[in-house]
C-alpha cells in the first residue's frame, strides 16, 4: 500500500478562489521520525530546523546528548555501513590487513570512536565481517530497550524494538539472509539505512509521523487509530486564532465543560505561541457536578488565568451549564470590557448567546463528532471564524495528560498507603510477644521489610508481597 502524506496537495476550491497548499490545511509532524531517524543512523545533514517539513535537527541534538541513545545510533551506523559494503569489507580485512576503525570509506569511524568513548567495545583482533555484525546485533539487542522511554507511551514499543533487531541476527544464515534482503533494494530503507523493515517500498517511510506511524501498524496487520497524535491544524487554523488575538482588545475563553474534551483543547492551548498565550486575558470552566475532573490539565498548557465554575444541577436531568455559561460571558462583556471572546463548545444553543452580542468578535472552537452542518453554516454566514478541536496535535498534550494522571495516582497511592513500616513492625513484634534484640529486628528488617514487593493481580488488586525465602 503506498501511502504519499502529500496527495491532498491542492484542496478542492470554487473557480476564482485562491489555491490552497496542504499545509494549509493540516501540518504534518515531525516528532517520531526524527527521533528513529537518529537512532537508525540518518546523517545529520537530512535534518533542519522546525518548520521546513523535514526531520526535524532539534529532536537530532537533544538525542545526541544522551548516552544510550548515542550507542544505539552508532551500532546502526556501523550495521549499516557493513551491510553496503561488506564484499569491499571483507576484502580490506583479509588482504589489507585493515580493522573497523581504519576503513573510512566503508565504515564511519567517528561511530566507533565515539561508541569506544561511551564504554562499548566491538573491536576485534581478528576482523571478521560476519562477526563483528553477529556482535552488533548481539549489542543492539541488549541495549534497545534502554531507549524505550524516549519514546511516548501511545507507540507500540514491540513494533519500534523490532525495527532495530535483524531476524536470526546471531546466526550466520540470518545475516546472510538479511544482507541478501537489504541489497536486492536499498531504497526501500529510509536514506539506505538497514533496519528490520516487514512492509515494502513505499518511499521514504521516515516522510512524516503520520505516514510512518501508519505504516508501521499495518507491517504488524494493525491500525493506528489516533491520528491526532501524529499531525497537527494547518496553517489557516493558527492564522485564525493568531489573527483573532492579535485584533483583540481584551479576549477571553469560556469552555462548556460538559460539551469539550479538555485533552484536545489543551492540545490547542500548548501550540499557541507566547504572544497569543499572553493576549488570553482568562479562561472559564463551566461544568457540572457529573463531568470530568481532567480539566485540571489546561493549568500544564501555558500560564493561564482559569476560572473553574462549577454549577449545580436543580434537576437532575437538566443541566444549567449553558445558561450560566451564557450570563456569564454577558457580565464579561458589559463589567469588564472584554470584546472577544472564544467559545469552546459544540452545541447549537450558544447561537442564541452569539447573536446577542452582535458587536463582539466570536471564535468558536468545536468537535466535529459533536458539531451539525447547520450551526457551521450559521457561523460561515455570519461570519464568525471556527476551528475543530480535532485537528490540533495533541502529542504534546498526551505529556500533559500523562502527568496529571500520575500526579493524582501518586496522591491516592500516598492516602490508601498512609503506613508507616516501622511503627507497624513494632507493634507486630508487641502483640506476637516475640523477644528480639536491635540487631535481630535490624537484620528481620533488613532482610524482610526492605525487599518488600507489589504485585497487582489480574483484576486489578494490589498485593504487597513479603520474601520470606
Amino acid at each position: 500500500m503506498e501511502i504519499n502524506i502529500q496527495q491532498e496537495q491542492t484542496a478542492p476550491h470554487p473557480p476564482g478562489t485562491p489555491t490552497y497548499t496542504y499545509t494549509d490545511y493540516r501540518n504534518p509532524t515531525y516528532n517520531i521520525v526524527s527521533l528513529v531517524g537518529y537512532l537508525i543512523g540518518v546523517e545529520k545533514q537530512f535534518f533542519a530546523p522546525p518548520g521546513e517539513q523535514r526531520l526535524d535537527v532539534t529532536v537530532y541534538e537533544k538525542t545526541d546528548k544522551i548516552k544510550n541513545a548515542r550507542i544505539i545510533r552508532n551500532l546502526c551506523r556501523i550495521r549499516t555501513g557493513f551491510e553496503k559494503n561488506y564484499s569491499a569489507i571483507r576484502n580490506a580485512f583479509r588482504y589489507d590487513i585493515k580493522n573497523i576503525g581504519s576503513v573510512p570509506d566503508l565504515i564511519p569511524t567517528d561511530a566507533v570512536k565515539s561508541l569506544s568513548q561511551d564504554g562499548v567495545t566491538i573491536y576485534k583482533s581478528r576482523p571478521d565481517a560476519d562477526d563483528y555484525i553477529i556482535t552488533i546485533n548481539r549489542e543492539l539487542s541488549n541495549r534497545i530497550n534502554t531507549v524505550q522511554s524516549l519514546f511516548p507511551e501511545w507507540i507500540s514499543w514491540k513494533y519500534i524494538r523490532d525495527l532495530f533487531l535483524m531476524p536470526g541476527g546471531t546466526k550466520l544464515d540470518g545475516i546472510k539472509a538479511a544482507g541478501f534482503e537489504y541489497n536486492k533494494n536499498r531504497n526501500k530503507y529510509p536514506f539506505q539505512c538497514y533496519i528490520n523493515w516487514r512492509g515494502g517500498d513505499n518511499g521514504n517511510i521516515l516522510h512524516c509521523d503520520e505516514k510512518f506511524v501508519t505504516l508501521l501498524y499495518e507491517s504488524w496487520e494493525d491500525f493506528f487509530e489516533n491520528v491526532s497524535l501524529v499531525r497537527d491544524a494547518g496553517n489557516l487554523t493558527k492564522a485564525d486564532i493568531y489573527n483573532f488575538l492579535a485584533e483583540s482588545g481584551k479576549a477571553i475563553m469560556v469552555v462548556d465543560c460538559e460539551n469539550s474534551d479538555p485533552i484536545k483543547l489543551a492540545a490547542a492551548l500548548s501550540g499557541l505561541s507566547p504572544v497569543s498565550k499572553a493576549k488570553l486575558s482568562k479562561i472559564l470552566l463551566f461544568d457540572s457536578e457529573y463531568t470530568t475532573a481532567s480539566w485540571n490539565i489546561l493549568a500544564q498548557a501555558g500560564d493561564f488565568q482559569i476560572e473553574h465554575v462549577t454549577v449545580m444541577r436543580l434537576n437532575e436531568r437538566k443541566s444549567q451549564v449553558d445558561m450560566t455559561l451564557a450570563t456569564r460571558t454577558c457580565k464579561e462583556v458589559y463589567t469588564n470590557g472584554v470584546d472577544s471572546v472564544i467559545l469552546v463548545s459544540s452545541d447549537s444553543d450558544y447561537w442564541a448567546l452569539i447573536q446577542s452580542l452582535a458587536d463582539i468578535d466570536f471564535l468558536v472552537m468545536v468537535e466535529r463528532r459533536k458539531c451539525g452542518t447547520e450551526i457551521l453554516n450559521a457561523l460561515e454566514q455570519r461570519n464568525i471564524v471556527y476551528c475543530f478541536l480535532d485537528d490540533f496535535c495533541t502529542n504534546a498534550s498526551y505529556a500533559i495528560k500523562t502527568t496529571t494522571l500520575l500526579n493524582e495516582l501518586r496522591t491516592r497511592l500516598d492516602a490508601a498507603l498512609n503506613v508507616n513500616i516501622n511503627d507497624m513492625l513494632d507493634d507486630v513484634i508487641h502483640s506476637t510477644w516475640v523477644q528480639m534484640t536491635p540487631k535481630e529486628k535490624q537484620a528481620f528488617y533488613d532482610r524482610y521489610i526492605k525487599t518488600l514487593k507489589v504485585e497487582i493481580e489480574p483484576g486489578g488488586h494490589l498485593r504487597v508481597i513479603i520474601d520470606s525465602q
